[in-house]
């Protein structure tokens, strides 16, 4: 593979042969997933990375991160901000002209909030990042390995083959995210659904949901429990809310034997030391730990 290509992105020197055109010397975040999020929306990407635009005419080119355009944010009064103060980087502003065009192309359910995870789960934290507003990433991890590929002053490698480092390392990153994002959009819907529907203070599911996000989202103050499939053998019950926890006559217990003896249930097989987390061979079995905790 050419050092200057990578899947359907090919670098080039020329601002008159690109279709696309972003800044050249050292990388970030932002420019770097805005160039894989556009390789996933546009066919081919012919990518040229400049210092300036200067007077060349772009108007059929996509530009960002540089040239004080629609797709830049460097202009004095940067370019919009959301309604938290998160500022829009190139990425962001990207996202939110092309995000639900993109979102359509892969096939996804509910678009709308898909799209509003995103943004809130990643998009708003590389804009973040990328207008040095910190306080808005204190507690997030960020993708900030980009960086790390930035030829150092020691690397006899060019400025290109960095780039196209970056690139997929960024590539792997995005598509691993938006997989999570549709698989915890859809499965809320899902867990959302079983609320509503749900008389007793458990839910039962045949695998692991992300639970915690839909309960949160649902208001929803009589789910106690949820009880899983586990990804290693039997079933999980694990308390949801805070104030909750397993009794301490099973918690503190020496060991499992007297967990079992205590219970009655000879099916428990594990019992979390912060009493938040229980394990048992059957199903029925967890159910009887939940009926247990609630005598």
């Amino acid at each position: 593979m050419s050092s200057n290509k990578y899947k359907n992105i090919q670098l080039t020197n020329q601002i008159d042969e690109a279709n696309c055109i972003t800044h050249s010397g050292r990388f970030h975040v932002d420019d770097v997933i805005s160039t894989i999020f556009l390789s996933k929306v546009i066919d081919n990407v012919i990518l040229s990375r400049v210092p300036t635009i200067g007077n060349k005419n772009v108007e059929d080119k996509i530009v960002y991160d540089i040239g004080l355009g629609e797709f830049d944010h460097h202009q004095k009064n940067r370019n919009g901000k959301r309604e938290n103060g998160i500022y829009y980087s190139s990425i962001g502003l990207l996202w939110k002209k092309i995000g639900k065009e993109y979102l359509k192309k892969l096939g996804v359910k509910n678009i709308d909030k898909t799209f509003e995870y995103m943004d809130k789960e990643l998009i708003q934290y590389i804009d973040a990042a990328d207008n040095m507003q910190i306080e808005y990433v204190e507690n997030k991890i960020s993708p900030d390995f980009i960086k790390l590929c930035n030829p150092q002053w020691n690397e006899n490698i060019s400025e290109d083959e960095a780039f196209i480092n970056a690139l997929k390392l960024a590539d792997g990153f995005w598509d691993v995210y938006i997989k999570n994002a549709i698989a915890e959009v859809e499965g809320i819907e899902v867990i959302l659904g079983k609320i509503a529907k749900c008389k007793e203070c458990y839910l039962i599911f045949d695998r692991e949901m992300p639970y915690r996000k839909a309960i949160q989202l649902s208001g929803d103050n009589k789910i106690k429990y949820v009880i899983f499939k586990s990804r290693r053998e039997g079933y999980e019950v694990r308390i949801v809310k805070d104030v909750c926890k397993f009794k301490d006559e099973i918690v503190l217990a020496k060991d499992i034997d007297t967990s079992r003896k205590v219970t009655g249930i000879n099916e428990l097989t594990y019992v979390d030391n912060h009493g938040k987390l229980c394990c048992t061979e059957t199903l029925d079995s967890a159910i009887q730990v939940v009926e247990y905790n609630e005598l």
